[in-house]
């Protein structure tokens, strides 16, 4: 908890950023049940005065809207609410300079009512929430996103990817776009991302950076700009880069798999058994029965987007069903061969375009679930192949069929929050309407000519 004497140290902090780097104008930010990170640019003088005010004012319709900014009433109270005006607190922990725009930094946010109280349908309140009921359990979560994402030249109608081929890793692919490499890894570096290796993926145009861990909403928080840097960073550069679960049909789908363990509070991995089968604890063992028997409500949360599920498909790297395995990169939770500090769990399904907050919380709260009553897993699927497997259950094959499970699943419910639930089934309900009053051009391909 942070006392009123180190809140007032990390002002005094900021202000020294802003005078030292000639700040002059500080994107203040968040991040919706849409999964789209707005914000509202505010002139550094006036993000100083208001730190010391009630905050930045912020509609409250923006939380109603899906995807293509349609007002979806049954998200919140709707008209008869009136949609009143929230208030973004600034988390100054999150404060940054953001090396590639001079002049620029940027800042996460809370949002409150006027009154000072937590939204409770926002995502990084879920998160917090979640994580409170870890703490109190005796536990912390130390993770970090791990995104695949395609990077195309602008200037072109049709989808150029920035490289052609199959080839990941190759050492002459990669030099050929080394530009994007380094401009991507000195822009992390320069955020804190901690950016750990780099290269090309199994997709033209497809790359992957993975990141240092982290603890805590920071976790979150980081993949939020992580994300953010990429897309910026490369817009500079002439490219446009996407993490799309599925942007193109025939090429990889871009997973977001989460590499997550639990700490006690001293900071021990309690993940790591160093008495049990595979050195793998007893809480390890049912943190996994938990995430696989709640599959279906961590799909609807990890998959937020229609596209999301056209990535999940067998024999492409992605799970299909509620397996998991050592090594395994076709189950839902792979196990590394990692042990002792850095015995951890990768679930593998969410995609890259994954709300992270809304990810990690749902991992955690079906951990947790699963460490609460002890919930053993299946056998692992070591040795075999899951993707013929039918003693596993199947993962939900569309966003619908993961908004049911969601709903049905009373524990998740409880951790998530009722009105959260009910606000994130509005959204995603509507945006699935919307699509399928959409003509594809599949359709007029298959069909016009033949009727």
């Amino acid at each position: 908890m942070i006392t009123i004497t180190m809140e007032a140290e990390l002002v005094q902090h900021i202000r020294k950023l802003i005078q030292d780097n000639q700040i002059h104008t500080v994107r203040i930010t968040l991040t919706d049940n849409t999964n789209i990170t707005r914000s509202r640019y505010v002139p550094a003088k006036s993000f100083l005065q208001s730190l010391s005010g009630q905050g930045i004012n912020y509609p409250s319709a923006l939380f109603s809207m899906d995807a293509s900014a349609q007002l979806v009433p049954e998200a919140g109270a709707g008209y008869h609410g009136g949609y009143p005006s929230w208030v973004l607190k600034p988390d100054l922990k999150t404060f940054m300079v953001l090396p590639w725009l001079p002049g620029t930094a940027r800042v996460i946010a809370d949002v409150t009512t006027p009154g000072g109280q937590p939204v409770p349908v926002a995502p990084r309140q879920i998160l917090k929430n979640v994580l409170a009921r870890a703490a109190a359990t005796g536990f912390q979560l130390k993770g970090a996103f791990e995104f695949e994402f395609y990077v195309f030249k602008q200037g072109n109608e049709a989808l150029t990817p920035a490289w052609q081929g199959l080839n990941c890793y190759s050492d002459t692919k990669q030099a050929q776009v080394e530009e994007i490499l380094t401009a991507v890894i000195q822009g992390l570096e320069g955020i804190g991302a901690g950016p750990e290796v780099a290269n090309t993926e199994y997709g033209p145009g497809q790359f992957e950076i993975t990141n240092s861990p982290f603890t805590g909403l920071e976790i979150a928080d980081m993949a939020v700009y992580y994300r953010s840097a990429i897309k910026e960073i490369l817009h500079l550069k002439g490219y446009s880069a996407t993490f799309m679960g599925k942007p193109m049909a025939g090429a990889s789908g871009s997973g977001g798999h989460f590499h997550h363990s639990l700490l006690d509070m001293r900071g021990t991995n309690v993940f790591y058994g160093p008495d049990r089968h595979q050195e793998l604890s007893d809480i390890c063992r049912w943190a996994i029965g938990g995430q696989l028997a709640h599959a279906g409500a961590i799909c609807a949360l990890a998959n937020s987007t229609i596209n999301s599920y056209k990535r999940l498909r067998p024999y492409r790297f992605a799970p299909v069903n509620a397996s998991w395995g050592n090594e395994h990169r076709c189950a839902m939770i792979r196990v590394p061969y990692n042990r002792t500090a850095n015995t951890r769990l990768e679930n593998r399904l969410p995609a890259a375009d994954t709300n992270p907050y809304l990810a990690a919380a749902a991992i955690l709260a079906a951990a947790l679930d699963g460490i609460t009553n002890k919930i053993e897993p299946p056998a692992s699927c070591d040795g075999s192949d899951p993707y013929a497997r039918e003693d596993y259950p199947k993962l939900p094959a569309c966003l619908p069929e993961a908004l049911d499970a969601l709903l049905a699943d009373q524990t998740m419910l409880g951790y998530l929050g009722e009105e959260f639930v009910n606000h994130y089934l509005a959204l995603r309900r509507a945006e699935w309407q919307r699509f399928q009053n959409h003509v594809t051009d599949w359709e007029l391909k298959e069909y016009f000519e033949l009727f």
